[in-house]
């Protein structure tokens, strides 16, 4: 039979209470990590960019959807309503759309036709925002849900901060609140690109692309949020804008294991804005790039990484032809 003698117990139980102290000392010294977090959206539902033909668009909705739901993603989709009316194959447009509801993505306003707020009078931007929502209300109406969320086309908010109060409230009225963005990773400019290549059959020019843009997305996750432990000396919950194209369909796992590597966990919209810096900043710039906007209310410059000038001349050039 083993006794403990009591100056033993005495020094045992000093030494548990002098581990305890230095736990607690290391924790405080050393914080334990904030989790990180983010919601992802995508916008131009169903298609960003110039349209092809409609079985080409039903394997792309396909594989986006099917890694985000193999993935576990919770998604916001916005949806511009014009791109569904083409001749012959509007019925099957909105099925696709409805496929996105179907797989559990919610859907949200892109007005109508992705008019630019700087460029249209604030009764034309509410009646393009009424004219985008009837097909999309009614899918989620099937649902058992209404659409709650309006993302800017272009990222444009009202010229002016009254403009942008009065949409605001215009929105409210109807059930509706902004949704911005603080990681772009710029997919919209890379995707040109990629669907040249893709026309071309060029398989190596688009895994070359597909390479540059998902080492791209890594600097400027990395970029976005030093920023905003500049601004808020934590992480924030991020909201991330992707969009409806091949190069995120092809690329898709990819970049989910870019954001994963990077420690983040997914979140609803909801729960993201339920974060506090989620609130209007003082002074006021048009743009729905909150991390932009909260850098210049603090009077802070940015100077975001850019794709390189290859990716942005390739771009570039199709604006011109656009023209």
């Amino acid at each position: 039979m083993n006794i403990v003698r009591p100056y033993q117990s005495a020094v045992v139980t000093r030494l548990a209470g002098l581990i305890l102290i230095a736990t607690l000392c290391a924790i405080a010294v050393y914080p334990q990590a904030q989790p990180k977090e983010i919601a992802v959206t995508i916008d131009d539902l169903p298609l960003n960019g110039p349209r092809f033909e409609l079985a080409r668009l039903r394997i792309m909705t396909s594989k986006l959807l099917a890694g985000i739901k193999s993935n576990h993603i919770p998604v916001v989709g916005f949806v511009n309503e014009s791109l569904l009316y083409v001749p012959g194959e509007t019925d099957a447009r909105i099925a696709l759309l409805r496929s996105w509801a179907d797989a559990g993505v919610d859907l949200g306003n892109h007005t109508f036709a992705h008019v630019g707020f700087k460029d249209t009078s604030l009764a034309d931007y509410e009646d393009d925002f009424v004219r985008g929502e009837s097909i999309t209300r009614s899918i989620l109406k099937d649902k058992g849900r209404k659409p709650e969320y309006f993302r800017h086309p272009f990222l444009q908010m009202g010229p002016t901060k009254e403009l942008e109060q009065s949409f605001e409230n215009f929105l409210a009225a109807r059930g509706y609140r902004i949704a911005p963005i603080t990681i772009d990773i710029m997919d919209w400019m890379f995707r040109v690109a990629y669907l040249n290549a893709r026309n071309e059959k060029d398989a190596v020019a688009m895994e070359k692309i597909s390479g540059e843009y998902l080492a791209f997305a890594r600097e400027k996750f990395g970029f976005c949020e030093r920023v905003a432990t500049e601004l808020f000396g934590r992480p924030i919950k991020h909201i991330l804008l992707l969009h409806a194209n091949e190069l995120n369909a092809d690329n898709f796992d990819q970049l989910v294991k870019v954001i994963q590597d990077r420690g983040y966990r997914f979140i609803t919209l909801s729960e993201a804005l339920k974060d506090p810096v989620y609130r209007f900043p003082d002074q006021y710039k048009p743009t729905s790039d909150w991390l932009n906007l909260w850098s210049f209310s603090k009077g802070k410059q940015l100077a975001a990484p850019m794709p390189s000038e290859s990716i942005q001349k390739i771009y570039s050039d199709s604006l011109k032809r656009s023209d």
